[in-house]
């Protein structure tokens, strides 16, 4: 496997991890504005261990999402992913399951929709910009992809609320396809970054091949500053 350490300049620190997934099949991630920080650049990690260098392309600290791009010569890029964005919205009670690294290892998580709207920073007031997720994850599942059970992308896990165990906060798709609308609107080299839409090719698979499908997708984050 090879390893991006030896790309990473000796004076560079590393600030900040999480988890990541790609949003188009060139090599855009999305994830937590909140892992990145205040970083220079970054590398992702994908289940294989293979890394490669990535850098920051746009991050939105109010939404809690960045967006990075590989940028690599041994990083090929892929001709589709297997999910979709969702169009509706997701039910109260239904299922979702998340992969991310809250570890070295990739990590499954399952559990369920519990509010179809998330809390502002204050604590008190309703976020429609996110919802709320009854499911156990850990600080490195941060920017990690959150699915339904047609293999359709319903978030991005952001936080958790900490008075309570298993509740857990995604920013919405809308919130994503929001955000990447306004970045070609003000950055034309990003115009030719394109959502995944349509059907979900792993819409009829069994949990397990699912999730086969969809490893090779989902990246450790690793921040750095220099």
């Amino acid at each position: 496997l090879r390893a991006v350490e030896s790309k990473i300049p000796a004076e560079a620190t590393l600030t900040g991890g999480g988890s990541g997934f790609l949003i188009d099949p060139k090599g855009y991630i999305i994830t937590n504005a909140h892992v990145i920080g205040n970083s220079n650049f970054a590398a992702v990690v994908n289940h294989k261990g293979e890394e490669y260098k990535a850098r920051i392309v746009s991050i939105d600290a109010d939404k809690d999402l960045a967006i990075l791009k590989i940028d690599d010569a041994d990083f090929t890029s892929l001709t589709t992913l297997p999910y979709t964005l969702q169009k509706k919205s997701t039910d109260l009670g239904e299922t979702v399951f998340t992969l991310g690294y809250p570890r070295n290892e990739i990590v499954y998580n399952q559990g369920y929709l519990s509010a179809k709207t998330g809390l502002s920073r204050n604590g008190v007031d309703a976020d429609s910009n996110t919802c709320q997720i009854a499911i156990d994850v850990n600080r490195g599942n941060s920017g990690g992809p959150v699915f339904n059970s047609n293999g359709e992308l319903v978030g991005i896990i952001s936080t958790k609320q900490l008075e309570a165990t298993g509740v857990v906060f995604a920013v919405k798709t809308k919130t994503l396809y929001q955000m990447v609308e306004r970045l070609k609107d003000s950055d034309t080299s990003v115009a030719h970054l394109k959502l995944p839409y349509g059907k979900s090719s792993i819409r009829n698979a069994q949990r397990t091949q699912q999730i086969q499908k969809l490893e090779p997708y989902v990246f450790m984050v690793k921040a750095y500053t220099r």
